[in-house]
């Protein structure tokens, strides 16, 4: 099994609770666009950090009952966070399952 693929299974299995998975699509959603506006305001992309953060670790301190990855390894919560929601977003669109989990 690939790197990427075992972080991605990790991530699920952290993110189980459908209102933490929501929490954290929109978590992702303003960190994307938070992204997009480093170009264009420094200062809006810092409201959709702490958005971001506000989201996310609501959805594991009051849903899901652990600790976000965000504090143990930041780069793989990040990283495997972003993929996941990519990969959410493509299963909307096209509404099919490719989530290993």
């Amino acid at each position: 099994m690939h790197r990427i693929q075992q972080d991605l299974i990790r991530y699920q299995q952290a993110h189980q609770h459908p209102i933490n998975q929501l929490l954290h699509y929109f978590a992702f959603l303003a960190a994307l666009l938070g992204w997009i506006w480093l170009f264009l305001d420094w200062r809006v992309t810092l409201i959709l950090a702490v958005l971001h953060y506000a989201l996310s670790w609501t959805g594991h301190f009051c849903f899901e009952k652990n600790q976000p990855g965000s504090l143990k390894s930041p780069w793989l919560g990040f990283s495997a966070g972003f993929l996941w929601f990519f990969i959410r977003t493509l299963e909307l669109l096209l509404r099919r399952k490719l989530l290993p989990v």
